[in-house]
């Protein structure tokens, strides 16, 4: 190794009030330039084994990585933030999400981010949502963590860290919803519901739009000739445009809705838009004595619906606007009948098969 320097420290190393540090000029772009990587407080023997291990690297001038200056959480929240907001229609929930994991996290570096740490926030949310809503489901706590690892992945991609330090924290298992109305129940709901709710409920039973959808829509998406319902990008929610078709019963259903002039909304109420349905149909369900249903359900129906009906899996999506068989398949109710009628059209096949095998003249007819 060279000779030692002023300090009787080797070439290269040095010491001062907050322990030993690498120090080697490089040159870069043609200058030369000053390179200091520190080492801490540190045994003598240890650093002189970095110093050793990285000789090559300075006397190729391969300078090594200088320390990155340290990113804060909230500096990636608000990266994160303005992504959503340019992005995701629904951005607004990820700012009351950020909002829970700024409380709980503070301005730490992200770096400091252990699976650990994700583990308190998930017990603290635990205790903090248990009381007031009742326990927190498990896909209530998945959000939050997909919230925070989306905000780390940024950070990798913009490369403030070299890795996502959170990537191992497992989800929770989720019970997914499997609620659908059965005729007389849908019969019920529509008799107890308010006018301005009964129309908006029907057009959720049979096209499965989504709430935000069927609340936002303008006369103009409403095309009778080619029989379909126009959404713009801007208008889903998964910001693709998309195209519902609409049978008889709807077309009649929108031609008796009264247009109010100088409102292109399509559901009004005393003359403005509909913002929200929420108390109209907890009051509807109540006096249908419908318990355990949500609006949201409604496109479970029809999509199950479609499905019964022998649709593909393929149009029903295109129809819904899901993205991924992984999500739909969660809004594809298969109940007692689909079983019965599966158990039947066993035993039919199972009948012909046979019939067919004691009368093998009529198989050869047949043939």
């Amino acid at each position: 190794m060279s000779k030692p320097n002023v300090h009787g420290l080797p070439n290269h190393l040095r010491k001062d009030g907050n322990g030993y540090f690498l120090d080697y000029f490089v040159q870069e772009d043609g200058v030369s330039k000053r390179k200091r990587v520190r080492l801490g407080h540190i045994p003598l023997a240890q650093a002189k084994l970095i110093l050793a291990t990285h000789m090559r690297a300075i006397v190729e001038q391969k300078f090594l990585a200088p320390e990155k200056p340290k990113v804060m959480f909230f500096d990636a929240v608000e990266s994160f933030m303005a992504y959503s907001r340019s992005r995701k229609k629904t951005h607004y929930s990820d700012e009351l999400t950020v909002g829970r994991l700024k409380a709980f996290f503070g301005n730490r570096s992200l770096d400091s981010f252990t699976p650990d740490l994700v583990e308190a926030y998930l017990v603290h949310r635990t205790q903090e949502g248990h009381g007031r809503q009742g326990k927190l489901k498990g896909a209530t706590l998945n959000r939050d963590v997909a919230c925070l690892r989306t905000i780390l992945r940024r950070a990798v991609l913009n490369r403030q860290i070299d890795r996502n330090p959170i990537e191992g924290v497992k989800r929770f298992k989720e019970d997914s919803r499997n609620r659908t109305l059965d005729p007389e129940e849908y019969q019920k709901l529509l008799a107890n519901s308010a006018l301005h709710l009964r129309s908006i409920i029907q057009v959720a039973y049979v096209t499965g739009m989504r709430r935000g959808e069927i609340l936002g829509l303008r006369w103009n998406q409403l095309d009778f000739k080619n029989k379909l319902i126009v959404l713009e990008a801007d208008d889903t929610k998964t910001q693709e445009k998309r195209e519902i078709p609409l049978e008889e019963g709807l077309i009649s259903l929108f031609q008796r809705i009264p247009r109010v002039i100088g409102c292109p909304n399509v559901f009004t109420y005393k003359g403005k838009p509909i913002e929200s349905v929420k108390t109209a149909f907890q009051d509807a369900k109540r006096k249908a004595k419908i318990g355990d249903f949500r609006f949201h359900d409604l496109r479970h129906c029809a999509i199950t619906n479609l499905r019964k009906a022998g649709v593909s899996d393929s149009v029903i999506m295109s129809i819904s606007g899901h993205k991924t068989h992984a999500v739909f398949r969660k809004y594809d109710r298969v109940d007692r009948q689909d079983r019965q009628t599966a158990v039947q059209r066993v035993r039919l096949l199972i009948d012909t098969v046979m019939t067919q095998a004691e009368n093998p003249a009529a198989l050869k007819v047949g043939g």
